[in-house]
């Protein structure tokens, strides 16, 4: 039975051409234990028929077109835009291919109603293929590299032993709960980035503007991340935005020293690439090439599928 929340919450997912995870996922979000709460589907230009059938399967939800691939900072800022007149207390960005428990978003709009200093909130994400492994459990930044590690990742946790809420430097993208009141000083997705590592760069301007990120161990979803694997449609964002991240968290000496010791790595595997992996060593080099030619927003690492 659903419990009624003195705060409310909108629900945003995100759909590119993977209509069936974002069924699965809304079906177990009308399952939850809170109230009130709405979910909108946000189609991001979807090619495969996603539109249509969103649109008949949940014919009891919101389902809304962008009308063309925003990438998935625009796709987000697209659903910010589009949430914000509900006048929700809370907006829930979460990824289409995640199954939720019941209560896991009492217990994040719970843990944000007793820490007012917080703009944002994550739970734990457990691998949905075996849902005793964590694929997040807290997260923290390494400022110079523009990295963020996901504690705990690939252990094999019971949640009782993961402690209590606690804030951290980074929430993955994955799922994360904003207070609305404070979107407005934040603001939205830095677009520059398309999709890949926007969420280290999020987590990082929401703690340069004051606010804290909370960690809540309790809440817990899970992820379908079965077979992650390096592809060169990911070095492709990767590399072009990594660069960009060490520009934006760093400066001076700091900045120089990380970028040289970026650079020195990506030209070593630049050779083995070249020479082993053809279509790696292409999606390295155009993304070295369009972050020095200032090439952002474009979805160019869809050349490299």
């Amino acid at each position: 039975m659903n419990s009624q929340h003195s705060s409310s919450v909108v629900v945003t997912v995100l759909n590119f051409n993977r209509a069936h995870d974002t069924i699965e996922c809304v079906q177990s979000l009308r399952a939850c234990h809170f109230n009130p709460l709405e979910i909108v589907v946000i189609d991001n230009g979807s090619t495969d028929g996603s539109l249509e059938l969103l649109q008949q399967e949940l014919a009891n939800a919101e389902v809304v077109s962008t009308g063309k691939n925003l990438g998935y900072t625009g796709g987000v800022n697209f659903s910010f835009q589009h949430v914000q007149k509900k006048h929700a207390d809370y907006i829930l960005v979460l990824n289409n291919d995640t199954i939720v428990e019941r209560d896991f978003l009492n217990r994040l709009v719970d843990g944000m109603e007793g820490n007012k200093s917080a703009a944002a909130a994550g739970g734990t994400i457990f691998y949905d293929h075996d849902r005793t492994e964590v694929w997040y459990a807290g997260g923290r930044m390494i400022h110079w590299r523009g990295l963020a590690v996901h504690d705990h990742k690939g252990h094999h946790l019971d949640p009782e032993l993961l402690g209590g809420e606690r804030e951290v430097s980074f929430l993955t993208g994955c799922c994360i709960l904003f207070r609305s009141s404070a979107l407005e000083t934040i603001g939205g997705e830095d677009e520059r980035f398309f999709m890949y590592l926007d969420d280290i760069e999020l987590s990082a301007r929401i703690l340069s503007k004051g606010f804290r990120l909370l960690y809540v161990p309790r809440a817990i979803i899970y992820h379908k991340a079965l077979g992650e694997t390096e592809s060169p449609f990911k070095l492709y964002y990767s590399i072009r935005n990594r660069l960009l991240l060490i520009g934006l968290m760093n400066s001076g000496v700091i900045e120089d020293v990380a970028r040289i010791y970026f650079l020195a790595v990506i030209v070593l595997k630049l050779i083995v690439w070249r020479l082993h992996k053809p279509l790696f060593y292409r999606a390295a080099l155009t993304g070295l090439m369009d972050y020095f030619r200032g090439d952002f927003y474009r979805g160019k690492g869809f050349d490299f599928i």
